[in-house]
C-alpha cells in the first residue's frame, strides 16, 4: 500500500524548521523514519505535512558542555551512538544500549531523538535514560526548555512535547559507574518483552553506595524501580536479601499482557533478570 499525499519539507536550518512548525498545516516531524514510514505505508497515519530534520547539521553533533555533560543532537543515529568516542568514554551504558536496537539497517537510520519522542513503551533507550537521569531539550519559536526524560514520557506514544516544539538535543550527565543493560526479546531485532538498565557503585567497605534501576516493556512506559533502589542502598552485598527485595518490588507492578507475554510471565522474567543484573553489579 502507498501513503496518502502530503506536503514534504526538508529545512536546512533550525530557524527554517521552527518557522515551518508555526506556519504549515498540521506539521509532523520526521527524524530517521524507522517507525513513521511503515505507519505511512499502512495508512495507520495520514499526515498533512512532514518536516524532515535530516539536513540540519546542528542536530547531528555530539559534544561535552562546561559541566562535563554529554549533549547529543536529536538526529544522531543509533550507529553513531555506538561508535562515538565521547559517548563511549562518558556514558558507556548508552552505547551498550544502542547495540541492542533493531538490526543494522535500523541502527544506521534510526535516531536517538526520534526513538525517545516516539515513546514506545518497549523501546530500548528510555530505561537507560531514566537511570542516567538524562534530559531532553525542546525548541520552539517562543524559546527553549529542558525537561527530564522521566517527566517527558507521559505514556504510550505520549510525551510532554508541544505541537510547535522540536527536540534538538539530549543532555546526559557523565556516568562511568558499573552498569548493565539487558533485554529479553523473542528475536534480537524485536522490541523487548522485558528490559532492565542499572547503574551501581560500591564503597570501599563493600556497601552499595549508589544504585539506579529502571525497567521497560512492562507497563504503559518505562519505570524507575525506586523502592528496590532504596531497599538495597547502603547495604553490604553479603547482607542483602536480594530475592525478597526484588519480589516485593516486582509484585507491586502491574505489567501489561499481550501476544508477547502475560502479566505473570513478565513478572517472572523481570525477577530473574533483576537478580542476575544486580548480583553481577554488586559483586
Amino acid at each position: 500500500m502507498y501513503p496518502t499525499e502530503f506536503e514534504y519539507y526538508r529545512p536546512k536550518t533550525l530557524d527554517e524548521a521552527l518557522e515551518l512548525m508555526k506556519t504549515v498545516e498540521e506539521p509532523k516531524v520526521i527524524a530517521g523514519g524507522q517507525s513513521l514510514m511503515p505507519m505511512l505505508k499502512l495508512r495507520f497515519y495520514e499526515p498533512a505535512c512532514l518536516i524532515d530534520l535530516g539536513a540540519i547539521p546542528e542536530l547531528k553533533q555530539v559534544k561535552l558542555d562546561e559541566g562535563g555533560n554529554l549533549r547529543i543532537g536529536a538526529m544522531v543515529t543509533h550507529f553513531e551512538v555506538i561508535e562515538n568516542g565521547l559517548i563511549r568514554e562518558n556514558a558507556p551504558i548508552l552505547a551498550s544500549t544502542a547495540e541492542n536496537i533493531g538490526d543494522i539497517q535500523i541502527r544506521n537510520r534510526g535516531t536517538i531523538g526520534g526513538s525517545i519522542c516516539e515513546a514506545d513503551p518497549s523501546a530500548d533507550y528510555p530505561p537507560t535514560m531514566f537511570v542516567l537521569e538524562a534530559s531532553i531539550v525542546l525548541l520552539s519559536k517562543e524559546g527553549r526548555r529542558t525537561v527530564r526524560i522521566e517527566d517527558f514520557i507521559k505514556g504510550p506514544y505520549e510525551t510532554d512535547a508541544r505541537e510547535d516544539e522540536i527536540a534538538v538535543e539530549i543532555i546526559v550527565p557523565k556516568s562511568t559507574d558499573q552498569y548493565h543493560v539487558e533485554k529479553y526479546a523473542r528475536r534480537k531485532a524485536d522490541f523487548a518483552v522485558v528490559s532492565v538498565a542499572a547503574i551501581a557503585r560500591t564503597a570501599s567497605d563493600g556497601s552499595i553506595e549508589e544504585l539506579r534501576i529502571a525497567a521497560g516493556a512492562l507497563t504503559d512506559g518505562p519505570e524507575r524501580l525506586k523502592s528496590l533502589e532504596s531497599a538495597l542502598k547502603g547495604k553490604k552485598k553479603d547482607s542483602v536479601d536480594l530475592q525478597t527485595s526484588i519480589s516485593e518490588t516486582v509484585d507491586a507492578l502491574t505489567p501489561i499482557s499481550d501476544i508477547h507475554g502475560g502479566e505473570e510471565y513478565r513478572k517472572y522474567s523481570l525477577k530473574m533478570m533483576l537478580a542476575r543484573v544486580i548480583k553481577e553489579l554488586i559483586e
